[in-house]
């Protein structure tokens, strides 16, 4: 374990090996998938067991983090995963686990990239970001003031008002079961962009235009997740679905050799993935966009079963 400079408070000590992305997402999907396995987006061809990892944090902070990740995990993301209920209230523990996955996705960038591609301005607002929400973080701040965090539910999506032509044919399974992250810009706008199953989860860095989001904020004190009208941006609905399509070409790309394990994969497993919901997630895209919803990585790429 090597020792360090804490990336959240400060103070020297052993660091962890802290997830970017929350370990019970990666877990969730591998057990709902139907076949138990994992791989990466950027490199489909090897199997992988977990999310990205850094030794960033000290003992104390993994546990601070780790007290709203477990609250979110028990609380909204599985009970909504399992459709159990479609009305829940949260408490304060929503906005500080948002502010959590914000602020690691965004130090990520940050650490990763240096924001080449960005204009002083732009490097400025991400700065502040960053600084508010490691204050709020660590009780140093009531609330990460114009850095909002927004929250939008995801389920199967019923009807599309685009031509399908338009649309990716895999979007329902992005939108209920990928795990994605991002730092993206379009005009003056900045956001962090953390997709985890059935949520996605936006950090404002900087965005002069907030009625074009209706429903989606998270309260610092207590609020409710339910079935609601949402004002999204149609460039963020254009941003998902070139996801959607990033995705489906990568896994398109798996070599025939890869392919034929996870067929294989698959029909060994076929009660399990029929009951799982990475198999209902594919129905809602064959419903909406029949043979085109298959490629030759989803499995049963011959009968179409």
């Amino acid at each position: 374990m090597p020792r360090g400079c804490c990336r959240l408070c400060g103070v020297e000590a052993d660091l962890q090996l802290s997830h970017i992305l929350p370990a019970f997402v990666f877990r969730w999907m591998k057990e709902t998938s139907g076949n138990g396995h994992l791989r990466s987006g950027e490199t489909p061809n090897r199997r992988v067991q977990d999310g990205l990892k850094c030794h960033w944090l000290c003992a104390s902070c993994e546990n601070l983090l780790g007290r709203s990740e477990t609250a979110f995990a028990d609380q909204l993301f599985h009970p909504y995963s399992r459709g159990e209920s479609s009305r829940f209230i949260y408490g304060e523990w929503l906005l500080h686990f948002c502010v959590s996955v914000s602020w690691r996705v965004l130090h990520f960038y940050r650490e990763q990239t240096g924001l080449k591609g960005y204009e002083p301005e732009g490097i400025a607002s991400i700065d502040a970001a960053e600084v508010a929400w490691r204050e709020f973080l660590l009780g140093g701040r009531s609330h990460p003031g114009s850095f909002e965090q927004h929250l939008i539910p995801f389920d199967a999506i019923e009807s599309i008002s685009f031509p399908k032509d338009e649309v990716s044919p895999n979007l329902n399974r992005y939108l209920m079961r990928t795990v994605d992250m991002d730092l993206c810009r379009g005009g003056k706008a900045i956001y962090v962009y953390a997709k985890l199953g059935r949520f996605a989860i936006l950090g404002y860095v900087r965005e002069e235009q907030r009625s074009r989001w209706q429903g989606t904020k998270v309260h610092v004190k207590t609020g409710v997740i339910e079935p609601r009208t949402y004002r999204l941006p149609r460039a963020f609905f254009e941003y998902l679905n070139g996801k959607a399509r990033r995705t489906a070409e990568l896994l398109a790309s798996i070599s025939p050799r890869q392919s034929g394990k996870i067929d294989q994969s698959f029909r060994s497993n076929i009660n399990k993935y029929m009951g799982s919901d990475e198999f209902q997630a594919m129905q809602n895209d064959v419903r909406m966009f029949g043979d085109a919803a298959f490629t030759r990585s989803h499995g049963f790429k011959d009968d179409k079963r």
